[in-house]
């Protein structure tokens, strides 16, 4: 799915026309899929921040991060959204990939499972977060891939309850449009992604939340860098100024997403999830909005927390460091 033209916020009233002297950039930036995830860049093209840095930006959805990767390292796309952890793995493999941008400050992939299958176990929020945990013993939990974030999830989630997630549950891999549908029509007994799907289940009253990353309540996970911008080292040199007003435009959508969430939930949903009900997609962005930062940072200690939740299944990235993969300079540039 493409999303292009550049208007959509000035007939929101979300920005101002500016007529640039210079020539429009054009950028294309490739997502694996049009998740809360990657909100601030959703937020800042619907809201017309990019156009007023004269960049014409299009959205590509490859269907995963794995594709999306694969097509910035052989040139289709300038810039590719993805998962922190998975930029610190490639570096493994001798992929040379810059992330100059954060985009989710949160481990934002919030656990839920049907009300039916809570009752069953005796599952109660006001449990402690272990017991929660335990309480999923025997159930089928959707994963959208083996090794995907959601997958990781799952396991980190068994491993600090003490749990093996391949003897104790059974992880199923769904797409992740399927996994809503799916729980509903009592198939699987949960799953955990971010917003708005697993909040539509709760609206709905169809679920009962198991554990809640986003909101900083996992150990280990607390102001956790989950996604991020990208750009091979060719376009980190060639894109200076497109790369920087890319920055300035997610910083102002930081902002707003913070201060008008009603507002950023209005231009996304028009842009991106026109299909969704707007009352859902603002109670989402409100719901979220801790999940980002309002100061982008990209900090040593992010790339640790990083480097050691990979580190708890397998010592590949042990060799990784910092200056390998984050190159912060453009968002240094800002302050």
């Amino acid at each position: 799915m493409l999303i292009q033209g550049a208007v959509a916020g000035v007939a929101l009233g979300l920005g101002r026309p500016v007529f640039a002297a210079a020539p429009v950039r054009k950028l294309t930036i490739g997502v694996g899929g049009f998740t809360f995830a990657y909100l601030p860049l959703f937020v800042a093209k619907a809201a017309g921040f990019l156009v007023e840095e004269g960049l014409d930006v299009e959205l590509v959805q490859t269907g995963s991060g794995t594709t999306a990767m694969a097509a910035m390292l052989g040139g289709s796309f300038d810039i590719c959204g993805l998962v922190l952890s998975d930029v610190i793995l490639a570096a493994t493999k001798g992929q040379r990939i810059s992330v100059f941008a954060p985009l989710m400050t949160q481990y934002a992939s919030d656990a839920i499972i049907s009300k039916a299958a809570a009752d069953k176990a005796g599952l109660r929020p006001d449990m402690p977060l272990i017991e929660r945990i335990r309480c999923l013993k025997g159930m089928t939990l959707a994963v959208s891939g083996r090794g995907s974030g959601i997958d990781k999830m799952w396991r980190y989630l068994f491993k600090i309850a003490g749990m093996d997630p391949d003897k104790d549950v059974t992880l199923t891999v769904i797409k992740l449009d399927q996994m809503y549908p799916a729980l509903r029509a009592g198939q699987i007994d949960g799953y955990n992604t971010t917003a708005p799907a697993n909040i539509r289940a709760i609206d709905e009253g169809l679920a009962v939340w198991v554990a809640r990353p986003s909101q900083g309540q996992v150990p280990g996970l607390r102001d956790f860098v989950y996604t991020i911008l990208s750009a091979n080292p060719t376009a980190m040199k060639s894109k200076r100024e497109e790369l920087s007003g890319l920055a300035r435009g997610l910083a102002r959508a930081n902002v707003l997403i913070h201060d008008d969430p009603a507002k950023a939930a209005a231009a996304v949903q028009k842009a991106i999830w026109s299909q969704t009900d707007l009352a859902l997609v603002q109670h989402a962005v409100t719901d979220q909005r801790t999940a980002f930062a309002r100061r982008m940072t990209l900090t040593q200690q992010a790339f640790d927390q990083n480097k050691d939740f990979m580190q708890a299944f397998g010592d590949e990235v042990k060799s990784v460091n910092y200056k390998d993969v984050i190159d912060s300079s453009v968002i240094d540039a800002l302050t």
